[in-house]
């Protein structure tokens, strides 16, 4: 089954793992593809979504050295060949003209055979981007491109601390947008939030929710915890001492952190019998934090997959 006819139903658990691609120092696209292939084999994954990693301007200094890496979809269509799942590639539109953009997403679709795009807009609203907006993109895409021969089916990025969240995730799907994945979550108060909000839009609107999928990533240091901060994750003041706290390895406690916003989440729904379906997305932000992600998945999934099974409430 394709992974949009597995998003497209509500009760069939949705599983993603989120890596970036390849530095190029790294060696070989497809050494680094097996590797993964050999790692993923411990666990079971509906899709492989690759972010592209772009440098601009954010306030403060990076905490991490930016590096040149791999492009995301001749990465994709390695990963879709040797692993043997869908790639979802995320594509930020706004840096070329709308005609150029599209040329990009025929190439990808044609070429890379890469079926699957989530659709990002830049870093501020304050900067003059040469390109489309998200909704611009997803119109474009799902209403003339798909109509002409095309096929893509697209997401869209849903970032809960952001007010009226849940009326960006109305606008993106009104244009096209089927699914989201989070920012990465540290805090179960606003996406609890955001999700029961967008529950009373859609049926204030008479329209049927779309699935998002929650984002986890394991930290290892402060410079994790920095680096994702620097990205706009909210961490509570709290949570962060926590996981800097003793006894046991900030790693450890990270995949603690996890579990309760999960849970935490998935009871929330539950209680309320919210019907937006949910899924799962586990990156590891740092290479080195590889091993430490597939084991988050790894246990992530086994409580969300149970609460599929538990969620009779789902159409």
């Amino acid at each position: 089954m394709r992974i949009r006819d597995k998003i497209k139903r509500p009760r069939r658990p949705v599983v993603a793992y989120e890596i970036l691609p390849p530095r190029e120092k790294d060696g070989t696209l497809n050494s680094y593809a097996e590797t993964i292939s050999s790692l993923l084999s411990q666990t079971h994954i509906d899709a492989i979504n690759i972010p592209e990693v772009r440098d601009e301007e954010r306030q403060g200094d990076k905490p991490v050295k930016s590096l040149t890496r791999a492009e995301p979809r001749e990465f994709g269509q390695l990963l879709q060949d040797i692993v043997g799942v869908e790639a979802i590639v995320n594509r930020v539109v706004v840096h070329q003209e709308l005609d150029e953009e599209m040329l990009w997403v025929k190439e990808t679709n044609q070429k890379y055979e890469i079926e699957n795009l989530i659709v990002v807009g830049g870093e501020s609203h304050k900067v003059d981007y040469p390109g489309p907006s998200v909704n611009e993109a997803l119109k474009v895409i799902t209403r003339e491109y798909n109509f002409n021969d095309g096929d893509i089916f697209c997401g869209g990025i849903s970032i809960p601390r952001r007010k009226e969240e849940s009326k960006n995730l109305i606008n993106k799907s009104d244009h096209g947008a089927e699914f989201f994945t989070t920012q990465v979550l540290y805090d179960a108060s606003k996406i609890t939030k955001m999700i029961s909000h967008y529950q009373r839009r859609c049926e204030e609107l008479n329209t049927f929710p779309r699935r998002v999928l929650l984002s986890f990533a394991p930290v290892s240091s402060q410079k994790n915890i920095d680096f994702l901060k620097w990205l706009g994750v909210d961490i509570p003041a709290d949570t962060e001492k926590y996981l800097n706290g003793r006894p046991g390895a900030m790693i450890d406690r990270s995949l603690d952190v996890a579990i309760e916003i999960l849970n935490d989440t998935l009871d929330h729904i539950i209680k309320n019998k919210l019907t937006v379906p949910i899924g799962l997305n586990v990156e590891h932000i740092m290479s080195y934090n590889f091993q430490s992600s597939v084991e988050m998945l790894q246990e992530l999934a086994r409580i969300y997959r149970e609460f599929c099974i538990k969620a009779d409430f789902y159409i």
